[in-house]
C-alpha cells in the first residue's frame, strides 16, 4: 500500500515542482523578502488601481477588484517570479476606447465581458503553444505604440486636472473639448500634484543618495512617495471639505467588500462589437507583459516560458472578468519595484492580493475625499516615464523602414485611437519586410587579391573574371522573388558576352520553395541554350537535401561546390602564358 501511495503522489509533486520550482528550499528568509516587496508593491498599487479604473471610465473600486483574485490566477499559471499583473495605463485606455461605443449603462458589464474574451483568447493561444506570435511584433512597434498611448493618456487626463468634461479617443477630439472648456476651470490641485509627484520622482532618489542613503533604499523610498502624497491630498481635501466648498471633484464613496462573482452576459451584437478590441488587447497585453518579464528574468539570469505567460495572463483576465473587473496585464513599474525591493517568488503576488483584499474591505472609506485631479496627476507622471521619443529617433536614424513603421504606429495611436496602433504597426512592418524580400540584394562578387574572400564588386576593389561570373544571393528564394532572380540573371548574361559559367553564391539562402525551384529550372534551361553552365556554391546542407528530392540536380549543367573559392579554383581558366615574355632579365 505504501508503494502504491508513493507512486500515485509522485506525478502530482513533479507537476507542482515543474510549475513552482521555487518551492524547493523556500524558507522564512525568502518569505521575509517577499513580504517586504509585497508591502511596497501594494503601497504603489492602491492609488494606481483607483487611477487606472478612472482612466478606463469605470468606478474606482473596479481597479481594486482586478488587483485581488487575478493575481492568484497568474501565480498559479504564469512563469515569471517578478511580474505583477493588474491594471495598467495602456490597457485601461484601450478598455475605455472599446466600451465607449456601447450604451453607458452597459459599460461596466461590457468591460468585464471584454476581460473574459481577452482571457479566453490568451488561454487558447497558450494551449496552442502560440507564444511565438511575439516574434511578429517588433520592438520599434512596441516602443512607438507605448509612446503614442502614453501621450494620448496624458491628454485624456487633462480633463480631471482642469475639472472639466472632455471626451474622445484621439488627440484632436480631446484637445477640442479641452480648449472649449478650459477658461472656466480651477486647476490648482491638479497642477500642484503633478509638480510634486514629478519633482519627487525625478529628484528625491538623487537627493537621498547625496546624503549617503544607499542607492537601492533611496530608489525604493522615492517610489513609495506617491502614496504619501495621495494621503496628504486626501487629508487636505477632507479637512477643508474641498469637494463641497470649492466644487472639487473627488472619488466619493467606494463600496466596501470583496468583488462580486458573476458571468458578464451581453447580447450577441455586443459581443461582436468587443471581439476586435479583445483580440488587440490580448496582443498588447501579451507583448507588453512578456517584454517586461523577459527583461526582469534576464537581470536575474533566469528565463520565462512565453506559452506559460499566455496561460497566466489568460487565466488572470478570465478571473478579472468573472469578478467584475476589466482587462489587465503585467505592470512594468510595479514589476520593477517588486524586483528592486527584493521579491523572490510568486508569493509576492499572493501577498499583494491579500493586502488589496484588506484594502477593499476596510480602507475604502479613507479614499472618499481623494481628489480626481490627484489620481489624474498620478497617471500623467507615470506616463512621463513611458514617453520614449529618443528611441523613435534612433530607430529612424538606423533604419528608414523600421522608422516609418514606428512613426506610423505612433500616429495611428494618436489619430485613430489605441485600438488600431499595434495592428497598424504589425501590418506595416510585415508589409515592408515582404516588400524588401521581393527584390533581394544580389551582387556580382570578386576576390580580394591573394585571399579566399569574395565581396561585392561594386563596393570593394576586387578581382573579377569575365568568363566566370558569380552572383551572390542575399535572401532566401520563394515565390515572391523568384521572378526577380530570373530577371537579374538575364541582365548579367546580357552584360557579359564572354561568360561561360555562372555561379550562384548561396551563403544567405536558407530556403528555396517550389516556385523558386521552377525559376531555377528555367534559368538552367536558358543558360544551357546560351552555352553557359550554371553552378552553385556555399549552399547550406538542408537546402541541398531538399533539392535532392527533385530532379533538378540531374538536369543541372554545372556543379555544386562546397565553397566559392573551390568553385573559382575549378572553373577559372588558366592564364594565357603566351602573352607573357619568356625572357628573364637578370640585371
Amino acid at each position: 500500500m505504501d508503494e502504491v501511495g508513493t507512486a500515485s503522489t509522485k506525478p502530482r509533486m513533479s507537476a507542482v515542482t515543474r510549475q513552482w520550482g521555487w518551492l524547493r528550499g523556500y524558507n522564512s528568509g525568502l518569505f521575509t523578502e517577499d513580504l517586504v516587496a509585497a508591502i511596497i508593491v501594494t503601497i504603489l498599487l492602491v492609488p494606481q488601481s483607483l487611477a487606472y479604473a478612472l482612466l478606463a471610465g469605470l468606478p474606482p473600486q473596479v481597479g481594486i477588484y482586478v488587483s485581488i483574485f487575478p493575481l492568484l490566477a497568474y501565480a498559479a499559471f504564469g512563469s515569471s517570479r517578478y511580474l505583477n499583473v493588474g491594471p495598467t495605463a495602456v490597457i485601461s485606455l484601450m478598455t475605455a476606447a472599446a466600451i465607449a461605443v456601447l450604451p453607458e449603462g452597459t459599460r461596466l458589464i461590457s468591460a468585464a465581458a471584454l476581460a473574459v474574451m481577452s482571457g479566453v483568447i490568451l488561454l487558447v493561444a497558450g494551449l496552442l503553444k502560440a507564444g511565438f506570435v511575439m516574434n511578429f511584433v517588433s520592438r520599434p512597434v512596441v516602443s512607438a505604440y507605448i509612446t503614442g498611448a502614453a501621450l494620448l493618456i496624458i491628454f485624456s487626463q487633462l480633463k480631471h486636472i482642469f475639472g472639466i468634461t472632455a471626451s474622445g479617443n484621439t488627440v484632436f477630439a480631446l484637445l477640442g473639448d479641452l480648449r472649449t472648456n478650459l477658461p472656466s476651470t480651477n486647476k490648482a490641485i491638479g497642477l500642484s500634484a503633478i509638480a510634486i509627484l514629478w519633482g519627487m520622482k525625478k529628484y528625491l532618489g538623487y537627493g537621498l543618495v547625496k546624503i549617503h542613503v544607499k542607492s537601492r533604499r533611496a530608489k525604493l523610498i522615492a517610489r513609495m512617495t506617491p502614496i504619501l502624497i495621495v494621503a496628504i491630498f486626501i487629508g487636505i481635501s477632507a479637512v477643508f471639505n474641498l469637494g463641497d466648498e470649492y466644487n472639487l471633484r473627488v472619488v466619493g464613496k467606494i463600496p466596501a467588500g470583496l468583488p462580486p462573482l458573476n458571468f458578464p452576459m451581453l447580447t450577441i451584437p455586443e459581443f461582436e462589437v468587443l471581439l476586435i478590441p479583445a483580440i488587440v488587447i490580448s496582443i498588447v497585453a501579451f507583448v507588453d507583459s512578456t517584454s517586461t518579464a523577459q527583461e526582469l528574468a534576464s537581470r536575474s539570469r533566469g528565463r520565462i516560458d512565453s506559452n506559460k505567460e499566455l496561460l497566466g495572463l489568460g487565466a488572470s483576465n478570465v478571473v478579472a472578468g468573472l469578478t467584475g473587473g476589466y482587462p489587465i496585464n503585467g505592470s512594468m513599474s510595479r514589476s520593477a519595484v517588486n524586483f528592486s525591493a527584493g521579491g523572490q517568488t510568486q508569493i509576492v503576488g499572493l501577498l499583494v492580493a491579500a493586502f488589496m483584499a484588506l484594502t477593499a474591505v476596510f480602507l475604502t472609506p479613507v479614499l472618499k475625499a481623494l481628489p480626481l485631479a490627484v489620481l489624474a496627476a498620478l497617471i500623467i507622471v507615470a506616463c512621463f516615464g513611458l514617453l520614449d521619443f529618443r528611441s523613435l529617433w534612433r530607430t529612424w536614424i538606423y533604419s528608414r523602414a523600421d522608422g516609418v513603421t514606428a512613426l506610423a504606429t505612433f500616429l495611428a495611436v494618436l489619430l485613430l485611437g489605441v485600438q488600431w496602433g499595434v495592428l497598424a504597426g504589425v501590418v506595416l512592418a510585415m508589409a515592408l519586410h515582404i516588400s524588401a524580400t521581393l527584390k533581394p540584394h544580389m551582387a556580382l562578387v570578386g576576390r580580394f587579391p591573394g585571399t579566399e574572400h569574395y565581396r561585392d564588386a561594386d563596393r570593394f576593389n576586387v578581382e573579377t573574371n569575365e568568363v566566370v561570373k558569380t552572383l551572390r544571393i542575399d535572401e532566401s528564394l520563394y515565390y515572391a522573388n523568384a521572378r526577380y532572380l530570373e530577371d537579374k540573371v538575364a541582365r548579367v548574361v546580357a552584360d557579359s558576352p564572354e561568360m561561360t559559367d555562372l555561379v550562384l553564391m548561396c551563403t544567405a539562402v536558407n530556403h528555396i520553395d517550389a516556385s523558386a525551384l521552377s525559376s531555377l529550372e528555367e534559368i538552367n534551361k536558358r543558360l544551357k541554350s546560351a552555352d553557359i553552365n550554371l553552378h552553385f556554391s556555399d549552399m547550406q546542407s538542408r537546402v541541398k537535401e531538399r533539392l535532392f528530392r527533385s530532379n533538378f540536380l540531374n538536369q543541372l549543367t554545372g556543379q555544386i561546390f562546397l565553397s566559392q573559392h573551390e568553385a573559382m579554383e575549378e572553373l577559372e581558366p588558366d592564364p594565357d602564358w603566351a602573352q607573357f615574355s619568356d625572357h628573364i632579365d637578370i640585371h
